[in-house]
């Protein structure tokens, strides 16, 4: 059962960032006609020719303009795949975090999971939490009501290095720490405020004893938040 952290940023995100613009645009356009024909008090009052329109049009379409281009300069470098540090950049959707080779079978006692999480906000989404032989392996959380895309999980690994499905170029992938513990960071597409931003920190590597432990949150072009929710998941003082 594939994880959210599973997910590549793909060509059906590219278009939901695109649909967004539009829509931006034409929330633009609807705004500048209603200010344009109200009075300071909320009647309607006659209007010079309808500069304030204009004026909010070409500044929407100056802003889909811009974020085209952004998206276009960025979709233009290469996808980085390879050793980064204790992670492994891998093509999309071939990661396996924990193979279950003894076939899925549903867990129940989440609470008594080692991965188990309590967040404020957030609701464990078992339809992407998985589980083998009867013990949790990942579990995700979401945040109802919060931005789109604030997600958040915890799950297990057992190779010597974490693979990661990360779509983006070198330059948008960062090694930092996390509560000392190693981490890396997806930074969000500059000047895109609808673009991804990701951290996944390694808590524990596997031994012959456990397997490894790593942890992640996903948002909106913030990145600092993303890095807050891992450090309350992991229990790190701020």
């Amino acid at each position: 059962m594939k994880s959210f952290l599973g997910r590549s940023w793909d060509a059906a995100s590219w278009r939901l960032v695109a649909g967004v613009a539009g829509i931006l645009l034409a929330a633009g356009i609807a705004l500048g006609v209603y200010l344009a024909t109200q009075g300071g008090d909320g009647t309607s009052e006659a209007q010079e020719p309808d500069q304030p329109t204009a004026t909010a049009a070409a500044g929407q379409g100056d802003f889909v303009e811009r974020l085209e281009q952004t998206l276009e300069a960025d979709r233009a470098k290469p996808r980085f795949r390879g050793e980064l540090g204790d992670f492994v950049i891998v093509d999309p959707n071939t990661s396996n975090h924990y193979p279950c080779a003894g076939g899925a079978q549903l867990a129940t006692n989440i609470e008594q999971s080692e991965l188990y999480f309590n967040l404020p906000g957030a609701v464990i989404d078992m339809g992407t939490s998985g589980s083998c032989q009867g013990i949790f392996t990942s579990i995700t959380a979401l945040f109802p009501g919060a931005p789109s895309e604030t997600i958040v999980g915890r799950g297990y690994f057992l190779a010597p290095r974490l693979e990661l499905n990360a779509e983006a170029p070198a330059d948008r992938l960062k090694l930092i720490t996390v509560g000392g513990k190693p981490a890396l960071a997806e930074v969000p597409i500059p000047d895109c405020t609808l673009c991804p931003a990701q951290v996944v920190v390694i808590e524990r590597f596997p031994s012959e004893a456990a397997p490894g432990i790593f942890t992640w949150a996903r948002t909106i072009n913030d990145l600092d938040k993303a890095i807050a929710l891992v450090e309350q998941i992991m229990g790190v003082q701020q």
